[in-house]
């Protein structure tokens, strides 16, 4: 081939930057390298997580022979989590890392070889297991990376019900065998495994997405100065040409899995909000409404559908505009430009729609937004630096492609020291603001309603003297209860004649 001609013994691709051997890996920094043993990686990985679940039984059981103490401060931990709101902005800051660590792989954005580690930072926290632990090449043919990209999250779910069937049949056993036993762990068994294939779903459908679409991603090089002449390899596999037998041939595994991952996904969560949203929004929860609440709880019932436009946003960022210019789009500013505007944009309906409950999610949210619009503006600088130095300085203003890495660094580090400083400033807040706790517990009540009422509470006056009053005790109490409804005349009476129907009405 025309590799061989200019290629080194052992290296292929129009670029010198694949290896022959299918027993090695090339890296930038030491060249073709032999592959890890997968016994040895994935070792690691399956223990990792069997030592993670090990540390988890463990401390549950610790936690269970002291359950007057330890259940105290399990509840009161539990509570000032609850009162931080500790998962919201854990999600804001993962979908930013999710959509930041797609700079270099999906715009063509390379940061200065200085900062790799913490480009390996953000990959880290994107969940891509197994680019995390094994390399792509090392894997196999683009066929059998494209079966485990696309299959791994669903072992991964059919592991975790497994799991937790596991401990339902040891939790019955354990208790004698009741029948009545068994019908209460098989319907918690089915919303734990739910919530478990939600949380897998969310956290990985970016980077299963955007492996998936390795099997589109090329990218055109210049073969003939005269003539202008160019070919498209597959980044993935730069072996491989573009708009050959070989690569049409995977065009079936891509738009299976392309159904199942960016359409079906968000689909079947809109799906379940749509067959929750009339429980949520009267506060009256069941079981799957609860055990899917991890989609719906952070956001105002009435945009409850929000993390479904939010996982869209992700898709389109971290994935689907890999579709604008196929061939040679990462070597282009056209993604950059696009992704700019996109991020702009949702900037400006997230602020006129404010969807989150809390004003500092909110906060968090326009944040990271404004630091990714940012950040891609800064990869359009940094592609402009890395073509022509001269213009990079005269253009720009930066001395080289070294200082746009800087500012592109920093800002991805804002957002991680933005997150920290919002959650510690919560968690002061919430040591110190008074709330109503239930002695049993330690922790604020559970405010649910039963299907027959819409009001937690009714209070009634006298008409001559005891308006001010009682509005105030109304006031106070939604200060001390978040999310309390309270029957109130002002509020809530259009009709005298059904004054005995809005004392039935509460709980």
């Amino acid at each position: 081939s025309d590799a061989q001609m200019y290629c080194a013994d052992g290296y292929t691709g129009p670029l010198c930057e694949w290896c022959t051997s299918e027993t090695q890996f090339f890296d930038r920094k030491r060249g073709c390298t032999d592959c890890p043993s997968p016994v040895v990686r994935f070792g690691i990985l399956t223990g990792a997580v069997a030592a993670a679940a090990g540390a988890a039984l463990l401390l549950k059981l610790a936690f269970a022979r002291n359950k007057a103490r330890n259940g105290r401060l399990s509840s009161q931990l539990a509570g000032l989590s609850a009162r931080v709101g500790l998962l919201p902005k854990v999600k804001i800051l993962v979908s930013f890392y999710q959509i930041a660590a797609t700079l270099g792989p999906i715009y063509g954005v390379r940061l200065h070889d200085d900062f790799t580690r913490w480009t390996d930072f953000m990959d880290a926290i994107s969940v891509d297991l197994i680019g995390l632990t094994y390399p792509d090449a090392c894997i196999g043919p683009m066929r059998e990376r494209l079966l485990l990209a696309g299959l791994w999250p669903i072992v991964s779910v059919l592991l975790g019900g497994a799991a937790l069937a596991c401990y339902a049949l040891a939790e019955w056993l354990l208790s004698g065998r009741a029948d009545s036993l068994r019908r209460d762990l098989v319907r918690v068994t089915l919303r734990r495994l739910l919530y478990w294939a939600i949380l897998v779903a969310y956290l990985v459908l970016p980077s299963v997405s955007r492996s998936i679409f390795k099997a589109k991603q090329c990218v055109s090089f210049n073969v003939n100065d005269f003539t202008g002449a160019r070919r498209s390899y597959l980044v993935a596999d730069l072996d491989v040409l573009c708009s050959t037998d070989e690569h049409r041939g995977l065009d079936a595994y891509f738009w299976a899995f392309f159904v199942l991952w960016p359409v079906l996904v968000p689909l079947a969560f809109l799906v379940l909000l749509l067959s929750i949203r009339s429980e949520v929004r009267a506060q009256r929860v069941r079981a799957t409404a609860r055990a899917s609440r991890f989609l719906w709880r952070d956001y105002d019932p009435r945009l409850l559908f929000w993390e479904v436009v939010d996982m869209g946003r992700k898709l389109f960022l971290a994935s689907l505009v890999l579709f604008i210019q196929t061939d040679d789009g990462s070597s282009k500013l056209l993604r950059l430009v696009i992704a700019s505007v996109v991020s702009a944009l949702y900037l400006a309906v997230l602020a006129l729609a404010r969807p989150f409950k809390r004003s500092a999610d909110l906060y968090l949210a326009c944040t990271a937004n404004l630091l990714l619009a940012c950040s891609f503006i800064s990869g359009t600088v940094i592609q402009l630096c890395e073509s022509d130095e001269d213009m990079c300085k005269t253009l720009v203003g930066f001395k080289s492609e070294r200082g746009a890495s800087e500012f592109v660094i920093a800002l991805t580090a804002a957002m991680l020291a933005a997150s920290l400083l919002v959650v510690l400033f919560k968690t002061v807040s919430a040591v110190r603001m008074p709330t109503v706790r239930l002695t049993s517990s330690g922790r604020p009540p559970v405010l649910e309603l039963s299907p027959e009422c819409h009001f937690h509470g009714f209070i009634s006056h006298c008409w001559g003297t005891g308006q001010d009053q009682t509005h105030t005790v109304v006031r106070r109490l939604q200060l001390l209860l978040p999310g309390v409804r309270i029957w109130l005349d002002v509020d809530c009476l259009s009709d005298l004649g059904r004054l005995e129907e809005s004392v039935a009405d509460a709980a």
